[in-house]
């Protein structure tokens, strides 16, 4: 009788640790959704921070969303991390959500001539409205009616 009690508790003790979950880590979207400010780290002297802030800020849709860009990365929802490629013109990025440290986005952009800021900055916001949807109205096409016929 014991043997059977002593495995049923066990059996009991085993489902339940099982069956217990942690908390879920939530997924891209909801993090990207809940997102208000950036912070922007670079680790190259070919990438400068202030030029892929303003690049970002220069996005219609990064203000659309009214977006912002600390220089405190603990105030920050998600951090921008640019490196450059040694000897190659090959910047790569990850946007990783501070408080959970998972990376949200990433990407790889070849550059010459100082594009490379531009090309990051469009990658983000072209990305993040894939979780956030286009908050930019489209304008709709004008109509142009014909003008009335002589006749009538």
């Amino acid at each position: 009788m014991k043997k059977y009690l002593l495995l049923n508790l066990l059996f009991a003790l085993s489902t339940g640790v099982v069956s217990q979950q942690g908390p879920r880590l939530p997924d891209n979207r909801e993090l990207i959704a809940k997102a208000h400010s950036f912070y922007v780290q670079t680790d190259t002297f070919w990438m400068k921070r202030e030029a892929l802030t303003s690049s970002l800020l220069g996005q219609a849709e990064f203000k659309a969303w009214d977006m912002q860009i600390t220089r405190k990365e603990e105030l920050a929802d998600m951090v921008v991390r640019v490196k450059r490629i040694l000897f190659s013109n090959h910047f790569s990025y990850t946007v990783t959500d501070r408080e959970t440290d998972t990376i949200v986005m990433a990407g790889k952009v070849d550059s010459l001539a100082g594009t490379v800021y531009g090309q990051i900055a469009r990658e983000i916001v072209e990305k993040m409205m894939r979780f956030r949807g286009d908050p930019l109205p489209h304008k709709k096409p004008i109509k142009h009616e014909d003008p009335p016929s002589p006749t009538s």
